[in-house]
């Protein structure tokens, strides 16, 4: 062996026991190199000349996927989200031989904490390509990592490195692996069929903790790519795919930006609608049936050019009832494909090949068959059957007859703006079947009162949705156009208009007519839930509509009468030859600007006109909406001020009457083994329990912003929090009569027949307690609610009526009572003792009684907004009309018992043939004299 091979093979391994200090090394790298990889690649002696990153198709950075079929070293809650690994190039030197480059890296199996995509979305410059940038990494660990040596041939493209490196198990043990790398077919320049393959393979024995299963490998090429996409035959085949004056041109869509800046940034999900597809037929490029359909395409892209407009894309197939957001490479369900823009018909063309021989590895995977076309534009018209900003086909252009046809696939955008394309319009296209429909259900003109304005933002709503077998749910209706302008746009102009002229009030009412209007409604209906002896269970899935519906709205009126086509979300939904239903009418009253007509709601429904024999009918949809203005707006701020003062002036008042009592029993300490500490105990008890369950509010700086309905500069949060600090201070105020009664009790020797009344008292309180915590659930489980509360805030929001709702209100239907345990210790111990001071059992009553006034009067005066639940909350009291009147009549017949009791006696309110028992208080007792 020659002195200078001698010198670098003693340099080699020095360096490997330094690159490897921090794991397990193997017996000898450079021996294990020649032992897996001399005859692949023979080792070569670099020279010294100053190393690069780059060779071949690889940059620093590139980007593969791994098989196995189970990875004992690799976590299945990994592998189930990402297949993709990075192979990072840190120096790449020349050797002696001509054409072998001597290569030094790392190898990390990517978690799926890690952020980033295949393509970097910076933008590029002219004539770039698009290639991807090191993704950003959390703190998480790579499940498996890689320090690698080798060399690679130019010639024959094959590259071999070994190495050892970490992996860390889900038990949190860490194994020092080594390994082999064999790629194949790496090659200077690459193509669209060029595929680069190989196997990652354990060097430990099959008993060792550290060995792994082989696993094989797939890599894309990213530099040195050939885009061969060639006018041509290929080109013919899009000719006749779209009206080249129903499509956009670029220049509208990229709106001044780099082409594959542009592109890429835009939508890349996309629902897919199969046409005339059946059981007895392939419906996708690579097989596929109706029963196992993916419902949605991500179009992820690898390489572009800005100057030619060439794309290289990967085109993914997803399952839509697994879907995630992270899902690992599955070659069977993906296509490669390369294309070009075509300004003449402004579209995207694209040729899509397949990955075959994969069944059982990858490491023959080849890329053939590239029969499958894809075209994407960007409508430049849009009308109620088409609203997406992004649609195409895949198809193929094999003939019926050939094995692999299948039917035409469409795909949309899942998310469309209007603000991203311009030069769009829109087309109405039944205006006049609108027409027809609501020409017997026009309103009469109110001159008193003002409607929404077509352009303004009360256009746009949110909505509570319920049919007539008891499925609920909600929506969204937004306008998507008004007249011939999109309603993005017009609002946006009128708005200005109207802030300059926000100061000037109109002086006379004047007409405003009527206008076509098109609107994109969401809905989602829940099934309802029944009960089990497992809990509560849903029958069915929530049920999804999306009705695109174009119509007239009578600005005079307020009515809007429109025609709707619902698009089928799901492939079972789509009849043969069918995509949309359009036979679905919209009837919608909105509420006066200005007034309180109508509910303040938003109201209406949506039903179909077919029969109910057919398969597409539905039950009608009674539709409700709060009616948010800003005149209504200020009320409800208004209304909000009112009953966070209320609350401030009832709990300020809560403080002061027990200080009223503490006052009382300094003057009077004899009187405190006579106040019933069942009763203070739930006086306590009833201040204490809120504190605990918004104690972040004094000291959490987590703000819900649903809560908040403008911006309010923090003053709702401080109103609570100074809510909080008065019920503290009532709370130890309550604390201290409670302290002071039981030590008067306790101290007094004499107050035997006190005692046995309090235990009689907690006695019969526990039990009607008990027996109407019993009732509340016997009466909660018979009857499941879904309560429908309209949010200005959010605005529309569903709660669940639960047990332990119902068991929250009932504990303040206690609290209301809170003078039963007095009445109940006077009436066992005959006392007539003055024990609570006639300001305090009236002003707690008082107190008590003052919210269900409140909301007694709010239903009979004005509109209130639920949701608000300041000072009226359902959560902590029973509200309703009946229950508004009776707790008030009994919370003052208690209070009006008491004065007779401290008047005449604690039996007073007893038959005459019940008051001659001696009062234990008068039961004598031995001294110990």
């Amino acid at each position: 062996m020659k002195p200078s091979m001698m010198l670098w093979l003693c340099t080699l391994k020095i360096f490997f026991l330094c690159f490897n200090f921090s794991v397990k090394p193997v017996s000898s790298v450079i021996d294990s190199y020649s032992d897996h990889c001399s005859l692949i690649v023979p080792v070569s002696v670099p020279i010294s000349e100053s190393p690069t990153n780059e060779f071949g198709p690889f940059g620093q950075y590139q980007f593969g996927f791994y098989y196995s079929d189970g990875i004992r070293i690799v976590s299945a809650n990994i592998t189930r989200y990402t297949n993709s690994f990075s192979l990072y190039t840190s120096a790449v030197s020349k050797t002696d031989k001509d054409g072998v480059f001597m290569i030094q890296g790392s190898l990390e199996f990517q978690s799926p904490f890690h952020v980033g995509s295949i393509s970097d979305r910076s933008g590029t410059s002219k004539n770039s390509i698009l290639t991807p940038g090191r993704p950003v990494v959390t703190d998480f660990k790579n499940p498996f990592n890689l320090k690698l040596h080798g060399f690679w041939s130019e010639s024959s493209g094959k590259l071999c490195m070994v190495g050892t490196g970490s992996a860390y198990l889900k038990e949190g043990n860490v194994l020092a692996p080594a390994a082999v790398l064999k790629l194949n077919n790496i090659k200077n320049s690459s193509s669209i069929t060029t595929l680069i393959t190989g196997t990652l393979e354990s060097l430990s024995p099959s008993n060792d903790k550290n060995y792994f299963e082989p696993i094989s490998i797939l890599m894309l090429p990213q530099l040195n790519y050939k885009l061969t996409f060639v006018s041509g035959d290929s080109m013919d085949e899009f000719s006749g795919e779209s009206d080249a004056k129903k499509n956009l041109p670029i220049f509208r869509v990229l709106q001044g930006r780099a082409f594959c800046s542009k592109f890429s940034s835009l939508a890349n999900v996309f629902n897919l609608q199969y046409r005339g597809c059946s059981s007895e037929k392939n419906c996708l490029p690579f097989g596929g049936v109706i029963g196992n359909l993916p419902g949605s395409v991500y179009l992820d892209i690898i390489n572009c050019t800005d100057v030619e407009k060439r794309v290289r894309i990967l085109l993914k197939f997803q399952d839509n009832s697994n879907f995630r957001f992270y899902q690992p490479f599955n070659p069977s369900t993906t296509l490669i494909g390369e294309g070009m823009w075509d300004d003449e018909k402004k579209q995207l063309r694209v040729v899509l090949c397949r990955f075959l021989d994969i069944k059982d590895s990858w490491s023959n995977a080849h890329v053939e068959d590239c029969t499958t076309r894809l075209s994407l534009r960007f409508p430049a018209i849009w009308s109620i059957k088409e609203t997406s900003s992004i649609m195409g086909k895949i198809w193929t252009n094999k003939t019926v007859n050939d094995s692999g046809y299948f039917d035409r696939i469409v795909f949309r955008s899942t998310k469309n703006s209007v603000e991203a394309l311009q030069g769009l319009k829109y087309e109405y296209t039944e205006i006049d079947r609108v027409r027809n429909s609501c020409l017997g259900k026009k309103l009469d003109r109110n001159k008193r009162q003002r409607y929404p304005s077509p352009y303004s933002s009360d256009m746009k709503f949110d909505m509570s949705v319920k049919n007539s077998k008891g499925k609920t749910g909600w929506g969204s209706a937004v306008a998507l156009t008004v007249g011939n302008q999109f309603y993005e746009q017009s609002s946006l102009v009128v708005a200005i208009d109207a802030s300059d002229l926000s100061s000037i009030r109109p002086r006379r009412w004047k007409p405003q007519g009527q206008a076509n209007i098109s609107y994109k409604i969401d809905i989602k209906l829940h099934t309802p839930r029944k009960l089990t002896n497992e809990g509560y269970v849903s029958i069915l899935p929530d049920e999804k509509l999306e009705i695109t519906a174009e119509g007239i709205y009578d600005a005079d009126t307020g009515g809007l009468c429109m025609v709707g086509c619902r698009k089928f979300a799901s492939i079972n939904q789509v009849p043969e030859n069918a995509s949309v239903d359009c036979e679905i009418l919209l009837n919608f009253q909105l509420a006066p600007v200005k007034q309180f007509d109508n509910g303040g709601y938003i109201r209406g429904r949506i039903e179909s006109t077919r029969k109910k024999s057919d398969r597409l009918y539905f039950d009608n949809l009674d539709v409700s909406s709060v009616a948010y203005s800003r005149e209504q707006a200020r009320h409800f701020i208004w209304t909000m001020d009112l009953e966070i003062a209320l609350v401030l002036i009832s709990q300020t008042l809560a403080c002061l009457f027990v200080r009223y009592q503490l006052y009382h029993v300094k003057r009077h300490p004899e009187t405190l083994p006579f106040i019933s500490l069942v009763m203070l105990v739930i006086l306590t008890m009833g201040q204490m329990i809120p504190l605990v369950l918004n104690y972040e509010a004094l000291f959490s700086q987590k703000h819900d912003q649903d809560t908040v309905l403008f911006q309010t500069g923090g003053w709702l949060e401080v109103n609570e929090v100074i809510v909080r600090i008065i019920s503290m201070v009532a709370f130890l105020l309550q604390f201290r009569i409670l302290q002071l009664a039981f030590s008067g009790r306790s101290n007094d020797g004499n107050q035997k027949g006190l005692w046995f009344a309090e235990k009689m008292t907690l006695l019969v309180t526990a039990s009607l307690y008990s027996s109407g915590a019993l009732i509340v659930m016997l009466v909660d489980r018979g009857t499941y609610r879904r309560e429908v509360v309209l949010l200005p805030t959010r605005p529309i929001d569903y709660w669940q009526r639960s047990t332990w709702d119902d068991l929250k209100s009932y504990a303040g239907l206690l609290s209301d009572g809170f003078l039963l345990p007095q009445i109940l210790l006077n009436m066992f111990s005959n006392s007539r003792k003055n024990a609570l001071s006639s300001s305090f059992y009236i002003g707690i009553s008082l107190v008590r009684v003052l919210p269900h006034a409140y909301d007694l009067y709010c239903d009979h005066s004005y509109v209130q907004y639920k949701g608000t639940y300041i000072y009226v909350n359902p959560a902590e009291d029973f509200f309703s009309t009946a229950w508004d009147v009776i707790i008030p009549i009994g919370v003052l017949l208690f209070a009006a018992i008491i004065y007779l009791q401290q008047r005449f006696g604690g039996r007073c309110i007893l038959p005459k043939r019940f008051r001659g028992l001696e009062g234990y208080e008068n039961i004598p007792t031995v001294s110990e004299s």
